[in-house]
């Protein structure tokens, strides 16, 4: 069991021994090395200026292979965005819609994933959402519906609805792969990022 305590140690900014705060996405306590880390970061900017992009693709790196360990998998298939608009929208705007118009994802998605899906149906592309309860079946249920005419299966690691974890992706990737369909995961941070593959 973690001490709340001692937790409470690394987000003394957002004085979290004064307050409850409940929220659960990126406007919650952030710890207080985060500070210093942005600190870092404008003081590199002002001292490269247009020679920062190699550090910076450095750091993107160094996440990417965070990321990675952390999923037991390669950072190739990993991008690094800083919202999940910008990859959902990067990453639709590569599949063959035309030939396969039809996009797999949950009811519990975040409103990126949901309106970017909404508007494409408006244009004619089949979404085909299930039900993201119960989580622990759900890479499975997904599988079962991916065929030829799917393009893509959009889940998140942690539902945006409930804060459920989809256990087994595997099961989805496993599916997508002798289709041909792509698979993407949303796992959303402080900052964004999606594996597809």
């Amino acid at each position: 069991m973690i001490n709340p305590e001692e937790l409470a140690k690394h987000y003394t900014r957002f004085r979290v021994t004064e307050r409850i705060l409940l929220t659960g996405h990126c406007h919650q306590a952030r710890r207080t090395w985060c500070s210093k880390r942005s600190s870092r970061s404008s003081s590199t900017a002002a001292e490269l200026v247009d020679d920062v992009w190699d550090e910076a693709f450095e750091k993107a790196n160094e996440v990417r292979r965070g990321f990675a360990r952390l999923m037991d998998d390669s950072p190739d298939p990993i991008a690094l965005a800083p919202n999940t608009h910008e990859l959902v929208v990067r990453f639709l705007s590569a599949l063959p819609s035309k030939k396969r118009p039809k996009l797999l994802t949950t009811d519990g998605e975040f409103h990126t994933i949901r309106r970017q899906l909404d508007r494409l149906a408006e244009e004619g592309i089949e979404i085909v959402r299930l039900p993201a309860v119960p989580a622990t079946t759900l890479a499975e249920r997904l599988a079962a519906v991916v065929d030829d005419k799917t393009a893509a299966v959009l889940v998140s690691e942690a539902l945006y609805r409930n804060a459920h974890i989809v256990p087994n992706p595997r099961a989805t990737l496993e599916a997508c792969e002798p289709h041909g369909a792509d698979l993407l995961v949303t796992h959303t941070t402080r900052s964004t990022s999606c594996r597809f593959h």
